[in-house]
């Protein structure tokens, strides 16, 4: 109860406090637009009356009487004509208008008339007052003191240069005051001029006086409206002043009205809205303690409901209220029926995944099939298919071997994203293999064909994008029932063997990969004795060729997967015999050559194969041979030294040397230079050199016959290297050595 009245106290109080200020508000912007409307209907009754006199002292002072009379001097014997000027004066002297008096003055003849009479001479006093004001506004304040009022001076003519007499109309100051306050007698109204001085007020006195020492003026000076309103201070009270300036004469009409009128109406709002938020209060409590009342009986029992089947608790906490006790009590009942649905949901998906398991390896009868796809809410289609997925290899990857379920499991994840329900019926890791089911109603087999690809690809680029892995897909038969599945998986897996001859990243169908004629096998025996050979001669990139092409023969014919592994492993016995024909004694083979054809029947990829070749059977058999090789380093220079000496006088070549010996060219050519530190043509080169100065200093032979038995091509090819190396013919160092013996 204390919470709802708090509740509806605090919103009510501040809307009060706004109603009030904001009513306040608006009333005083009300009064002032009202005020500002009376004072323009106060304005427009003055200026009718100011405007009706204009208008009758105007018509009379244009009329050809009064024009002429003031131009001429008036005598007695011009009674007739003064008569009509008095009456013509006395029509405009209207008391109804508020006119107390009308003169009129002839300035060149120096007569007036006044209050009914005819007077010769002029009022000097009035005169010089009048004049020096005729050109600066049409009415003016009268100066006399014993008059309280305006007056109105028309020049006649009115359109001469040169002025014959003038016309003075004298209006009352309390006539117009009664005009101006329009029965409000709390206000101050008046009428001030361009100079700020007092034309009309109500108070007679303030007539004349200066408004500069007001503290409203300079605002009002200020202003740039021709109305409007702002409020002031004077002696210590605030005043709302309404201000309108005249276009007829360019007076300000002011009205100055005291703000307690303006808040006698806030008050009477302020004390409705008071009232009303009592009353709206009182309402509240009585609401909240009736809806208290009714609330706690159906929680109460609630409570001590929960309180009869609720097991003790250990906790000892104090419960603060009934809500905070049944809310503990249903976050234990919520906490429970958690629990209870995740065991049940992770146990779902454990039978889920237990019954499609047993369903890919054929081992759910197809009664029990039917049963279990209705249990488990299995998708109807019209057409089947399974994917089976595997990564192609894990080489230059950053991951290793031990962590691939891991993989297949992530695998599994991007699978179940990229495929969603229903028309992925399940996808699940089996071995190393990642197996999806999937489901379409599209009848025609191509596009059913397509739709399967266009799946599969979009799983393979995810798996890459992601994972960084390479993987093959290899996709079934499609199908219509679901009893198939088991022999639909054996397809996928065997259309994956097929990637033994198309490479990494395939997506495998086994319709198109199965060859249509009987199977057959070719081995290429003449590849495997030049990949021997090559091995034997250390020739690395010569078997790396070699091996590339022996591949490429064997996967060109188009066969069963298990053929092309007869054919690679029919390679690795003949390399493995080769190995033992070198004395071989277990370095590179264990005895049984059991872990060999197990890791070579594992691979999966043409590139798997090559690069397992290569570094597994192909670089170590090198190895050993250039070991071998090298423990006999001494043997191979000497018996090349001794294949010179030999035959030096024949057209002896680097690879006829290596042929005799049965080592590689570039083999025997780096191992004669490491042993004699020079190049074999270099050797070679010097040896006959020996000869021929041998031959040249103990025999009569000719030396054409020299160059012959040294292989030069003619005798001046013989003389100019002779003469290179020694510095004279073979004629002069054959003189030489006959003088010196």
């Amino acid at each position: 109860m204390m919470f709802t009245t708090l509740v509806s106290t605090i919103p009510l109080l501040f809307l009060g406090i706004y109603s009030f200020f904001q009513s306040t508000s608006t009333v005083q912007t009300k009064v002032n637009e009202a005020n500002v409307f009376i004072l323009q209907q106060s304005q427009n009754r003055v200026e009718q009356i100011l405007k009706v006199i204009d208008q009758v002292s105007s018509r009379y002072a244009e009329t050809p009487l009064v024009v002429n009379s003031v131009a001429k001097r008036m005598e007695i014997e011009d009674f007739q004509d003064i008569e009509l000027l008095i009456r013509g004066l006395l029509g405009v002297q209207t008391y109804e208008l508020g006119v107390k008096s009308v003169e009129l003055h002839s300035l060149q003849n120096q007569w007036y008339i006044r209050d009914g009479g005819f007077y010769f001479g002029t009022d000097k006093v009035k005169e010089a007052g009048t004049l020096n004001s005729v050109y600066n506004s049409r009415w003016l304040p009268d100066m006399d003191q014993s008059f309280a009022g305006i007056k109105l001076v028309k020049t006649i003519p009115s359109a001469a240069s040169e002025q014959k007499g003038y016309l003075s109309v004298r209006v009352s100051n309390t006539e117009l005051a009664k005009l101006l306050t329009g029965g409000f007698s709390t206000r101050e109204t008046m009428i001030i001029d361009d100079k700020m001085n007092i034309i009309i007020h109500s108070n007679s006195n303030r007539i004349g006086q200066s408004v500069l020492s007001e503290p409203w003026s300079m605002e009002l000076q200020k202003s740039e409206n021709m109305q409007g309103y702002f409020n002031s201070t004077m002696q210590g009270k605030n005043y709302s002043l309404i201000y309108n300036q005249s276009r007829y004469n360019n007076w300000t009409y002011v009205s100055v009205i005291p703000l307690e009128e303006a808040k006698k109406e806030s008050a009477s709002i302020g004390w409705a809205t008071l009232t009303a938020c009592l009353l709206l209060l009182l309402f509240t409590g009585l609401l909240s303690y009736w809806g208290s009342k009714r609330m706690s009986f159906p929680v109460r029992s609630l409570m001590e409901f929960t309180m009869r089947h609720s097991k003790p608790s250990g906790t000892g906490a104090a419960v603060k209220d009934e809500l905070q006790w049944i809310g503990t009590q249903f976050a234990s009942l919520h906490q429970t029926k958690e629990q209870l649905e995740g065991q049940m949901k992770i146990q779902s998906g454990q039978l889920v995944d237990y019954f499609m398991l047993k369903l890919f390896q054929g081992e759910m009868h197809r009664a029990e099939l039917n049963e279990k796809t209705t249990q488990y809410h299995i998708p109807a289609w019209h057409r089947y298919a399974v994917m089976v997925l595997q990564i192609d290899t894990l080489d230059q990857t950053r991951y290793n071997p031990n962590e691939q379920d891991l993989l297949l499991f992530a695998i599994n994840n991007i699978a179940s994203e990229l495929i969603p329900p229903p028309q992925r019926i399940h996808a699940m890791p089996i071995g190393n293999y990642h197996v999806t089911l999937v489901g379409s109603n599209v009848e025609i087999h191509r596009d059913l064909l397509s739709e399967l690809s266009a799946l599969a690809e979009s799983v393979q680029r995810a798996a890459d994008e992601f994972l960084g892995l390479k993987v093959s897909i290899g996709i079934s038969r499609p199908y219509e029932y679901m009893y198939t599945t088991p022999q639909a998986f054996l397809e996928a897996k065997e259309a994956l063997q097929y990637r033994i001859r198309l490479g990494e990243k395939a997506i495998l169908h086994l319709d198109d990969l199965k060859p249509q004629q009987a199977s057959r096998h070719y081995y290429p025996h003449h590849l495997v004795s030049e990949l021997t050979q090559a091995i034997a001669f250390l020739d690395k990139d010569k078997a790396g060729e070699l091996l590339q092409q022996f591949i490429q023969e064997v996967l060109r014919v188009e066969t069963d997967p298990n053929l092309y592994r007869i054919s690679f492993a029919m390679l690795l016995t003949d390399l493995a015999r080769v190995i033992y024909d070198m004395g071989d004694t277990g370095e590179l083979f264990s005895q049984d050559r059991r872990n060999e054809y197990e890791q070579l029947f594992s691979l999966k990829t043409p590139q798997e194969i090559e690069g397992w070749f290569k570094t597994q059977i192909i670089h170590p058999m090198m190895e050993l041979t250039r070991k071998r090789h090298e423990s006999s380093g001494k043997s191979i220079s000497r018996s090349v030294m001794d294949l010179i000496h030999e035959h030096y006088d024949s057209d002896l070549t680097l690879e006829q040397c290596a042929l005799r010996m049965n080592y590689s060219t570039h083999y025997i050519r780096r191992m004669f230079r490491k042993e004699t530190g020079l190049n074999f043509s270099d050797y070679l080169s010097g040896y006959r050199h020996d000869m021929a100065k041998s031959w040249l200093s103990g025999t009569e032979m000719k030396i054409t016959e020299v160059a012959e038995r040294l292989q030069y091509t003619n005798a001046q090819n013989f003389i100019r290297q002779f003469r290179k190396l020694e510095g004279m013919t073979p004629g002069q160092y054959r003189e030489q050595k006959q003088k010196e013996q």
